[in-house]
């Protein structure tokens, strides 16, 4: 267990890294702020394959908002974990993994789950 969180902190730093590297030091000098989302994502988005990355990506994001909704114990703590999710990404889903991993393990090996 302790493996596979490390693993998936591990792979959120480097989602986080590859985000300040996308921000800060892709492109040229010339361009102004480098990795300029609004700029970059406008053309990205008239891409169809752009599209359906992004279709993708927040279909996901709904996908694994279900699956916080189903194993928070409280609305108040699913949604301090859900909300988040829609502008934070995958990287928010890794501190949720890392935080929640012991206790989903756990549930998920229940013979009784998930009527109990």
């Amino acid at each position: 267990m302790s493996l596979l969180r490390a693993l998936t902190a591990i792979l959120g730093i480097g989602l986080a890294g590859l985000i300040v590297w996308a921000i800060f030091f892709s492109g040229s000098s010339s361009e102004g702020l480098h990795g300029d989302i609004w700029q970059q994502g406008g053309v990205i988005l008239t891409l169809p394959w752009g599209q359906v990355a992004m279709a993708d990506l927040y279909v996901g994001f709904v996908l694994f908002a279900v699956v916080i909704g189903l194993t928070e114990k409280s609305w108040v703590s699913a949604a301090f974990w859900i909300a988040p999710l829609f502008f934070l990404g995958n990287v928010w889903s890794a501190v949720w993994l890392v935080v929640r991993l012991p206790d989903l393990a756990a549930r998920l090996s229940r013979p009784d789950w998930p009527t109990s």
